[in-house]
């Protein structure tokens, strides 16, 4: 019997990622046959912080040294290093630093969903003009030593949704040296910290009870994500057991665990240091490829229970 993978995914399509020429491997599901593909990524490095871009695109320096240009096919991304005091997660210094690019080339420059990335990040999806031409995409900019590090990246023809995997890809790859202290940090308060802490109620823990479409929307964090990857595998394997229970199919129900299994493996070791960072632009990826992964394994115990009927 042919077997059944999990999807190539927004942030975590299933990738290794190493230093200098990485190979990464998506495995995808189409009529339930295997299709790999490859791809090759190169580590640039902008100010001492290292990343990894497609090999395909075509790549150019700044006249600075802090600056990278990248081209895909339909658009350009940015790197760039500025020697910014302030940290971005201070509301201040992400209004002022917003305001400079407004006031850079990018026209008409809005931003929107933006959202706390983890500690020493801040992400907003983005839309500008450049040249005569409308572009869409996304910027992240990051805390490191001796200041901020952008990346910003935009399509023409609201194509930026085929790149958002690549461009999350490109971030999740970044290594860096944070900074050794954090301005952002507010005074003391003068009121006693117990009191503070008592007032912040718990966040209660995601625990689906079923893989409904606002059950899945309701993530909020990267571990959200794998507890609702984690039901819809179950999920399916419970009702594979119980529709194919007495039939041929039913001998391969072991194998199809152990397959899952792995492949959930493969998720964890990407995510299993995120679990409480919160999700801000990839969560509509994320979303959606939930709600498409969960209604492909229905649709395909449909299609075989059609056969054995």
């Amino acid at each position: 019997m042919k077997k059944i993978l999990l999807l190539g995914i927004a942030v975590c399509t299933f990738t290794t990622l190493s230093a200098c020429s990485n190979e990464t491997k998506t495995s995808t599901n189409s009529e339930n046959k295997h299709a790999a593909k490859t791809e090759y990524t190169i580590n640039y490095s902008v100010n001492g912080s290292t990343f990894n871009v497609p090999e395909s695109w075509s790549e150019k320096d700044g006249k600075d040294g802090n600056t990278k240009y990248f081209y895909p096919k339909d658009g350009m991304l940015l790197v760039l290093f500025s020697e910014v005091s302030p940290s971005i997660r201070s509301e201040n210094a992400r209004t002022e630093y917003l305001s400079g690019i407004k006031k850079g080339s990018l026209k008409n420059f809005t931003e929107k969903d933006g959202q706390e990335i983890g500690d020493d990040a801040y992400g907003w999806n983005v839309s500008y003009e450049l040249n005569e031409a409308s572009y869409n995409g996304a910027m992240i900019v990051v805390n490191v030593k001796g200041g901020i590090l952008q990346f910003t990246m935009g399509t023409t023809d609201q194509t930026f949704e085929t790149y958002r995997d690549a461009f999350n890809a490109i971030y999740q790859s970044l290594k860096y040296s944070p900074r050794s202290t954090d301005t952002s940090q507010p005074e003391a308060s003068s009121q006693p910290a117990a009191s503070t802490e008592q007032s912040k109620p718990e966040k209660a823990t995601f625990s689906p009870t079923d893989t409904s479409d606002a059950t899945i929307e309701a993530i909020s964090t990267y571990g959200d994500y794998l507890t609702m990857t984690q039901k819809i595998i179950d999920e399916y394997l419970v009702n594979y057991e119980n529709t194919f229970r007495g039939t041929y199919l039913e001998s391969s129900l072991s194998e199809q665990r152990s397959e899952y299994a792995a492949a959930f493996d493969e998720q964890k070791k990407l995510y299993g240091n995120m679990t409480k960072q919160k999700l801000s632009i990839t969560k509509s990826s994320l979303v959606d490829y939930l709600k498409t992964y969960r209604d492909t394994l229905n649709d395909y115990i449909n299609r075989m229970k059609a056969l054995v009927q």
